[in-house]
């Protein structure tokens, strides 16, 4: 659902880290669940060029796991925050790109993952920004840390719970939130809008489109959530917080590649209702299994 807008400034697409060259051979390119590439976790995980997806959507993140920046008008949003070395990595990326990290006015963290909340204390005390979470991963991070013993190299301060149905607005941007319970409790799914050569693009990130647990209520809770998105997503641009589940780098490839008009390869549609139709036929198989 395009729709004409003001034009943004727009920045060439670099070319990505030679490293990344094993991921790109293992993802599949079709609209579908891929699989994690072998070998590919929180260990081997490595920093790619940043680079520029939309006129004010920038990617930020590593070949494993995904951070994003919204640029507004009065602003910028940071979703997600790496960890551990390379949790100042997108405040280094920012600087990359042309932006000035101390500009960011929210950080989102879609979940209490480490990979996700890992670099939040660092990016927190370099900007100063606002802190979003849902309440149930606010529960869980602390409680990680805490077990952990980690409390001083990781543990923020409780900021702004986000709410399932709640909004945040920053200058022209505003973001629906929604709690997507599966992956954690407390996934938190978001909803803008993207913005090229005037055309404006509906996006939809799902953070938490796997389910390692084959405990029955979590599965229900997945099940309830993926048929949710059936109705609530029907994005123009499908993201998630691993590169892999979206052939990311397979549309990065093809966008840095393209020509004059040709469309932008992460302006998809059409992949939403497969991705989902498969993560509900997997839920559902092992939610019968652990009945």
């Amino acid at each position: 659902m395009k729709r004409t807008h003001p034009a943004r400034r727009r920045l060439a697409v670099t070319a990505l880290a030679p490293a990344l060259g094993f991921v790109l051979a293992a993802v599949d390119a079709r609209p579908q669940a891929s699989p994690r590439p072998q070998g590919l976790n929180a260990g081997t995980a490595q920093a790619v060029t940043p680079f520029r997806m939309f006129d004010n959507l920038y990617y930020v993140g590593l070949d494993f796991v995904c951070a994003y920046v919204i640029e507004t008008s009065e602003g910028l949003i940071l979703i997600d925050t790496l960890f551990g070395d390379f949790a100042g990595h997108t405040a280094d990326a920012m600087e990359q790109l042309g932006l000035d990290p101390r500009d960011v006015e929210y950080i989102i963290v879609t979940h209490g993952h480490n990979d996700h909340y890992g670099g939040l204390k660092t990016m927190q005390e370099l900007t100063g920004a606002r802190v979003m979470m849902a309440e149930a991963d606010w529960e869980l991070m602390e409680s990680t840390i805490r077990g952990n013993g980690e409390e001083d190299a990781l543990l923020v301060a409780r900021d702004m719970v986000t709410v399932d149905g709640g909004t945040l607005t920053l200058g022209d941007t505003t973001i629906n939130l929604y709690v997507t319970p599966g992956h954690t409790d407390g996934v938190t799914s978001l909803e803008f809008s993207v913005f090229e050569d005037g055309e404006e693009y509906e996006v939809f990130m799902w953070p938490g489109p796997t389910l390692n647990s084959n405990d029955a209520p979590a599965l229900e809770n997945f099940v309830s959530t993926i048929r949710r998105l059936e109705t609530l997503a029907r994005p123009d641009v499908w993201l998630h917080s691993h590169p892999w589940s979206v052939s990311f780098f397979d549309k990065y490839e093809r966008l840095a590649a393209r020509g004059d008009g040709d469309p932008n390869p992460y302006v998809n549609p059409g992949e939403v209702p497969v991705f989902l139709a498969q993560r509900l036929e997997d839920a559902e198989r092992r939610l019968a299994e652990a009945r």
